[in-house]
């Protein structure tokens, strides 16, 4: 089998992921990003999701990477109650990666036994959770460089009881 034929595979995030599960992050918010938000609030995105804060999560918490031929594609990671750095590479948006990463973090929050789970979603990203079953909390924002506004939205989803 060709590697161009290989199927996706969701595994659990290992050390050696870091900087490329950074680099996806930070190409994912560099192309989606500058449509919704002033450059300052791109920048403090950016800065927030550096290497040490993804190894930091995954070692918290639990990531998955969605990888094919070597390639990670997309990333997301829960912690506690709370899903955190849902990302996808750009050009592979609206294929079903997300959905996917989204339903392992989900089921493994389930089987830790949270009730609810918690998520901060971005002006792009608010429409996917929407569809996925969350509902806004509430509307938020922070006070970025220049005095700039990021705004988000807090956001959660009853999770169904597993036998």
């Amino acid at each position: 089998m060709t590697r161009a034929r290989e199927q996706p595979v969701l595994r659990e995030f290992r050390v050696s992921d870091r900087f490329a599960v950074k680099s996806l992050v930070h190409r994912t918010i560099a192309v989606c990003y500058p449509a919704y938000y002033p450059l300052e609030a791109v920048r403090f995105f950016a800065n927030y999701h550096d290497e040490q804060a993804v190894l930091r999560d995954a070692q918290e918490g639990y990531t998955l990477v969605l990888e094919k031929a070597g390639r990670i594609l997309a990333t997301g990671t829960l912690v506690g109650e709370e899903i955190k750095r849902v990302f996808v590479e750009p050009g592979l948006q609206q294929h079903g990666l997300g959905r996917l990463l989204m339903r392992r973090l989900e089921e493994q929050a389930a089987s830790w036994g949270v009730g609810v789970v918690r998520l901060d979603a971005s002006l792009p990203a608010k429409p996917f959770y929407d569809r996925l079953g969350y509902a806004t909390v509430e509307a938020a924002f922070l006070t970025v460089e220049n005095d700039r506004r990021l705004d988000f939205f807090r956001m959660q989803k009853l999770m169904e009881k597993t036998p």
